[in-house]
């Protein structure tokens, strides 16, 4: 109550001066209308018109009542309140449209295969179980089929029996060509023979003869010698390198010894006889070094 008195006991004073100078200070509106159209034709003589003014004068005078300012106020507040209630009124709506809208989600369980749900549970074991996971690995090969078994045991051999009779074919091409007639002569199809043997693993040649008048032997052996030395010959002239001659196998045949023979000396009769070759080997060398003996001597 003290601060409303005080303030319309403070208010009171300045309508009273300002009505006072509006008295003494008479202005006409007239007067500044004119000059202010004055301006305006001046102005718009030197640049563009200007836009017409929306803003009418007030005709309310300086000193306004503080009520009515509050009135204004409240009525700007009020209408801005409703403003933001018709907003937010906007909002909810869109809201319950939005809420309104119902989605439909499609889930179709497909059943997972057998085979699928065993690896998943032999997984679940194996992780579980303290073992390696080698038994998994050999659980998951399958038994194949028996009747997919013998159709590839049976391609299998098929395709070698293909193998073979083409390196055949390969090895014995020079010896077709010589062939003149449809039937192989004796000797072509003994030295396909002989080859066959050989690729088999046969040690000695079928045309090799262990028993034989000796003059043939050491002529087979002089011939085979001369073709080699000529076939040497020509590499050599025509700056063929060869492989290195192999040399001649020494037969040597070593008497074989019982178990119970010492592997030293001869037993007869009950005794041991050492010679004197025996027994060098048994004490070994007695002569040293060069150096050393001349050293001692010295």
């Amino acid at each position: 109550m003290l601060g409303k008195r005080k303030r319309e006991v403070a208010v009171a004073p300045r309508r009273r001066e300002r009505i006072s100078t509006d008295d003494e200070n008479p202005t006409p509106t007239t007067s500044a209308d004119a000059s202010q159209d004055l301006f305006r034709k001046y102005f718009e003589s030197a640049f563009e018109p200007l836009p017409e003014s929306k803003m009418k004068p007030s005709s309310h005078p300086e000193g306004d009542d503080e009520s009515e300012s509050e009135g204004e106020d409240l009525e700007d507040e009020n209408s801005e309140a409703t403003s933001e209630e018709s907003a937010w009124e906007g909002l909810s709506d869109a809201g319950q449209q939005d809420a309104e809208v119902v989605v439909v989600v499609e889930h179709n369980a497909t059943a997972q295969d057998a085979e699928e749900l065993d690896s998943h549970k032999r997984q679940y074991k194996s992780f579980m179980s303290s073992k390696p996971p080698k038994d998994l690995q050999r659980a998951t090969k399958k038994t194949p089929d028996k009747a997919a078994v013998g159709e590839d045991d049976a391609l299998e051999a098929q395709n070698l029996k293909h193998d073979l009779d083409l390196q055949r074919l390969l090895k014995e091409s020079h010896l077709l060509e010589q062939a003149k007639s449809s039937t192989m002569p004796g000797a072509e199809r003994h030295k396909a023979i002989d080859m066959r043997m050989r690729s088999l693993g046969s040690k000695d040649s079928l045309f090799h003869q262990k028993n034989m008048p000796r003059s043939h032997r050491v002529g087979i052996v002089t011939k085979a010698t001369s073709r080699e030395a000529l076939r040497r010959k020509e590499a050599k002239e025509n700056g063929i390198i060869l492989e290195k001659p192999s040399g001649e196998a020494r037969a040597t045949n070593r008497r074989e010894r019982g178990v119970d023979n010492p592997a030293v000396g001869r037993f007869r009769s009950g005794t041991l006889k050492l010679s004197r070759k025996d027994v060098l080997d048994i004490q070994g060398s007695s002569r040293g070094g060069g150096r050393n003996t001349r050293q001692k001597r010295h």
